[in-house]
């Protein structure tokens, strides 16, 4: 619910940026650069003794709605990313003040001008778009951080459950032991395919095999894709009582082979 309403948020401020981006416009130069192309340069290497005319570029006059609007917008922008993803501060006011020797070449200089010329005007729309795109991946850094959270969390919840099942193999419990060990890896492989970059989908009633086929090629490479088959077929043995009976050391081999599987950062 709050990623739905920050994007929301984004949205109207993309919104008026496009606004503020027309009054930029409005007394100026329109957006014509979509189809030019940078001309070959060519530089002589002589050293001419005279002097060049130097030609100052033409001017026009920025609209004065447009300091007063721009300062609108970054204040509710900065206050979107300070809450949301305060690491990325740094980039973003650099693009309004920048440090060093370029503050001439930041927002802030430029909004300020009375007159600007086109390639100030130009720099300075750039750089708005360049604020806002920062803006635009905020949903997505925290769709991906609450991932990590809830990742982190399973976690824990895993490895307690890893040690349930061993010590209901110590007690005896075979089977039930090696029932909740593949349970832990079915839950831990429906999380990896949800973490992939992009999200994989699954069925929510795919087992173990499936779900380590969806893996296969994506998640992880062939090798693990066969060890995870080779716990499956075990775990198979403690779920079916039609089969044989699985021995101590089998469901041993699972938990401990389960335990690893999860402790896999690659995963």
């Amino acid at each position: 619910m709050m990623i739905t309403e920050l994007k929301k948020a984004i949205k109207k401020l993309e919104l008026q940026k496009d606004e503020l981006q027309k009054i930029i416009q409005s007394n100026g130069w329109h957006e014509d650069r979509n189809d030019k192309r940078i001309p070959e340069k060519r530089e002589s290497t002589l050293a001419l003794d005279f002097d060049i005319e130097r030609v100052e570029p033409e001017q026009k006059l920025l609209s004065p709605n447009a300091s007063k609007s721009y300062q609108h917008w970054y204040s509710a922008g900065r206050a979107i990313l300070e809450k949301n993803q305060s690491n990325r501060m740094k980039e973003f006011e650099e693009l309004y003040l920048p440090t060093g020797k370029n503050t001439e070449n930041g927002i802030k200089q430029l909004i300020s001008k009375r007159y600007i010329s086109k390639l100030e005007q130009f720099k300075l729309m750039d750089l708005i778009n360049s604020q806002f795109d920062i803006l635009a991946a905020v949903p997505s850094h925290l769709e991906f951080s609450i991932y990590d959270i809830e990742l982190t969390a399973y976690s824990i919840l895993m490895d307690d459950e890893i040690s349930a099942a061993q010590h209901l193999l110590k007690k005896g419990f075979l089977r039930p032991s090696g029932a909740l060990a593949g349970v832990i890896l079915e839950r831990h492989l429906k999380n990896s395919l949800r973490k992939h970059i992009p999200p994989i989908k699954y069925k929510e009633k795919d087992t173990l095999s499936p779900l380590n086929d969806l893996c296969k090629d994506t998640v992880y490479e062939v090798p693990i894709w066969r060890k995870i088959q080779h716990l499956t077929d075990l775990r198979n043995l403690c779920d079916h009582d039609k089969d044989r009976e699985p021995t101590k050391d089998e469901v041993d081999e699972l938990i401990q082979g389960v335990s690893k599987i999860l402790k896999n950062q690659n995963l």
